[in-house]
């Protein structure tokens, strides 16, 4: 995939750290496999990664988190 952002390289697999926040709540997800733009460092994760992180984002929403740093499991 080109990168839409530089437009410069094609991206490559590797990991990635999301964080998200949302009602007060800040979640950090480390170790997400992603395409990595070579040249800009751009990430992009696919829909069943989404899926899988904001599943994390409401569980620990509903579990009263503030701050939590995980390390991305699939489902």
């Amino acid at each position: 995939m080109n990168c839409v952002i530089c437009k410069q390289r094609n991206t490559e697999p590797g990991f990635t750290s999301i964080t998200l926040e949302r009602e007060g709540m800040l979640l950090i997800v480390k170790m997400v496999p992603a395409e990595i733009c070579s040249n800009c460092g751009e990430s992009y994760v696919n829909s069943d990664v989404t899926r899988e992180l904001l599943k994390l984002a409401n569980t620990a929403l509903r579990a009263g988190v503030q701050v939590e740093i995980c390390s991305f499991k699939a489902a």
